[in-house]
């Protein structure tokens, strides 16, 4: 398979969490855990790299819009959390899942995570305690390959220019996109409960951090919504804050809800609001910028363009994929899509755009592309879709069910176990908020505070509706049905390793195994090279049922998820546990979790009774002396015109200090000191981290030398 092929290396992780609140410091910079320089790795003979990383409460307002809670890392958002990507070989209690793979961090405490860096790819980490994600437990890993390793598929992309390609891809720049609220979560999920309703509507979509709240004129919501939405909701439309009502029955559920203990701006009442928006900085003579779109959010399915600029999808989901042109990339809940994007248009700026990719909110959220030596928003600059996600022209979009692997994977062309699931709201259950992968059972949160199903006899543990079992070499089909009248989509995502997607249609799945199914509608299935990925989301549908059809070869024991990565519906149930390879089943080590560094911080000695190899002296490097060039543009003025919003202008000398394509400030890179949501320097809490949020320059002499990596927190119990 496909970790075979890439360099074998030990990352690590020493995680502390604190109870107390921290300063606001930078809310626009990304945790970045990328390729690094061969004289930043802390030994030339070392195959580790230790990293620390301190979560704790604090407040943020990364939209104008009023501070709320949230979970910072080393003193700011977004960061954070544990590895919940790519495989772990060896090491399946460094997964990061409460009541899967590890108890739950308690304030105060620590855990070190081990695991091995073997696949390529673009990740993110974050929590999987209940839905800390929303909260800004997140950031971002890059694994390049091993030197002398395979190529990636930069000669179809553009055999001219494979040097210029490689370079961009080494200095990959994450743009976290995501659905922001101003409540926390424990608030969201409150508010859920006591409504009995699940809420769709968000109050921005933010980019890297920080944004605006737009808010729409009623003529101007009026003229976005698509015609079906009178009949949607009972001819009431959209509400003054675009979503759908909360007692729209197709996509809540005919059940009895509490509208008065829902508070008016969760759905119904708009404040604009006001801020910069992430601005990202390349430079027209490097030829190409690559970019990797996360969505980060807790509910909202995304959808990106770029004005006058097409995207060259080249990795999708920690694989790449032969390369397709695009206007628009899909990027649903957990997805990491990650483009090239030619830098052959006139020096300006342009607008990254961001908008909502489902019925439930008419809403988006912008960024610029700004050329260096940019003065401005390009007079000729020409958006692909509108402020609802409208498109405006005749627009290529990015097909994941095309996206096969590259190289080409082989799939097993039979299976050995097949597992029907029926998403849908939990039956009898009474409550809207509340979902069933399975179809009839939902996965508690409690699970969350129990004893890991890692650290259990698995004969001793029964198979049930969510959890379920395998053997070691077993080829799995997993059969997901979506239960109509509105068959909404789901971003599906496994744990351990990837899963080919083979199929998918239409309707009700009426045959007892795939090989019938394949046999009875052969167009609907792919078992040549389909997608081989670690997430998906499935078909949509209006008045159907539809389906989506994975398999996967079962390579590394241990428990592991396999759940919805909406945040709402995960919280809400829609999860199942998969031991895999019970006839293998690893024995977790006492000391699973403990630091190899004595005091858990980042420049303290290693504990030589650690697994850890002593080779791997304190993390205490800066990263490259890389600092960038900054971005002075900025402004919150924008406007509209025929129905689009053109975003902010982006006056010249506005406070706006944001990444560059080539990196970070100093300051930021050292964690002393950065710029806050109003472009204010601010003290930092943990100066001495050695975590550096930047992207580090690199040349192709060095692009595949990343070969350790670090991540964050599991599970924050405050």
């Amino acid at each position: 398979m496909a970790g075979s092929r890439f360099t074998r290396a030990l990352a690590v992780l020493s995680l502390a969490t604190v109870a107390l609140a921290a300063p606001l410091t930078s809310i626009n910079e990304a945790n970045i855990l990328e390729r690094r320089a061969a004289s930043d790795i802390c030994s030339a003979k070392s195959n580790c790299i230790p990293f620390t990383i301190n979560a704790s409460w604090g407040s943020a307002n990364p939209t104008g819009a009023g501070a709320r809670g949230v979970i910072l890392t080393n003193g700011t958002l977004p960061r954070s959390s544990t590895p919940n990507e790519g495989r772990r070989t060896g090491t399946p209690w460094s997964d990061g899942v409460p009541g899967l793979s590890q108890y739950a961090i308690k304030p105060g405490k620590s855990y070190m995570y081990r695991w091995t860096a073997d696949e390529q790819g673009a990740y993110f980490y974050h929590s999987h305690y209940k839905g800390q994600i929303m909260d800004g437990l997140y950031g971002a890993i890059f694994i390049s390959p091993a030197d002398g390793g395979e190529e990636g598929p930069f000669f179809s992309v553009d055999s001219s220019a494979v040097d210029k390609l490689k370079l961009a891809d080494a200095k990959n720049e994450p743009l976290f996109v995501s659905d922001w609220s101003k409540y926390t979560f424990d608030e969201f999920y409150a508010i859920e409960q006591a409504g009995n309703v699940d809420i769709a509507c968000a109050d921005s979509i933010i980019i890297n951090g920080i944004g605006s709240q737009y808010c729409l004129s009623q003529d101007q919501i009026t003229a976005m919504s698509a015609p079906r939405i009178a009949n949607l909701t009972g001819g009431k439309g959209y509400t003054k804050k675009a979503c759908l009502p909360a007692d729209t029955v197709a996509t809540q559920g005919n059940y009895t809800r509490n509208l008065a203990a829902i508070p008016a701006d969760v759905f119904d009442v708009c404040t604009p609001s006001k801020n910069k928006n992430y601005t990202l900085s390349v430079s027209k003579i490097d030829g190409y910028a690559a970019l990797t779109f996360i969505n980060t959010g807790g509910f909202s399915l995304l959808k990106a363009t770029i004005d006058n600029h097409r995207m060259i999808v080249y990795d999708y989901n920690g694989k790449w994929t032969t390369p397709q042109t695009v206007d628009q990339v899909a990027i649903g809940n957990g997805d990491r899509v990650s483009v090239f994007v030619k830098l052959d248009q006139p020096v300006a700026d342009y607008q990254i755009r961001v908008s909502n990719n489902g019925l439930n909110q008419l809403i988006s959220g912008f960024g610029v592309l700004s050329y260096k030596g940019s003065f401005g928003i390009s007079a000729s600059s020409v958006p692909a879709m509108s402020f609802g996600g409208v498109n405006l022209t005749t627009i290529v979009p990015f097909a994941p069910a095309k996206a096969a692997p590259f190289p080409a994977e082989t799939v097993g062309q039979k299976a050995d176990k097949t597992y029907f699931f029926n998403i849908q709201k939990l039956p009898n259950a009474g409550h809207a908020y509340e979902w069933s992968l399975q179809g009839n059972t939902g996965y508690s949160m409690n699970n969350d505070n129990g004893t890991p199903l890692l650290y259990k006899d698995p004969s001793t543990v029964l198979e049930s509706d969510i959890i379920l079992k395998t053997n070691m070499g077993q080829w799995i089909d997993i059969v997901m049905q979506t239960t109509g009248p509105i068959a909404q989509p789901h971003p599906i995502h496994k744990h351990a390793n990837k899963f080919f997607v083979i199929g998918q249609g239409t309707g009700s799945f009426n045959w007892p195994t795939v090989a019938q199914a394949q046999a009875a509608i052969p167009s609907a299935f792919n078992l040549v090279n389909p997608p081989y990925v670690d997430g998906y989301t499935t078909l949509p549908g209006e008045n159907t049922a539809t389906w989506t059809v994975f398999r996967y070869k079962v390579e590394i024991a241990g428990a592991w998820f396999l759940h919805c990565h909406m945040q709402t519906h995960f919280s809400g149930g829609m999860a199942v546990a998969i031991m895999d390879g019970v006839d293998k089943w690893p024995t977790v080590p006492s000391d699973a979790g403990t630091s190899c560094q004595g005091s858990g911080t980042s420049n303290s000695t290693w504990n030589p009774s650690c697994y850890c190899p002593a080779s791997c002296p304190a993390n205490t490097g800066k990263g490259p002396d890389d600092t960038g060039s900054g971005n002075t543009s900025g402004g919150n003025n924008g406007s509209w015109k025929n129905g689009v919003w053109l975003g902010p202008n982006n006056p010249a000398g506005a406070n706006n200090t944001s990444s560059s394509g080539s990196g970070y400030t100093p300051e930021q890179q050292t964690g002393s000191y950065s710029s806050n949501g109003n472009g204010v320097k601010s003290s930092s809490s943990n100066s001495t981290s050695s975590l550096q949020a930047y992207t580090g320059t690199a040349s192709s002499s060095h692009v595949s030398l990343f070969t350790a990596l670090a991540l964050t927190v599991a599970a924050l119990v405050l």
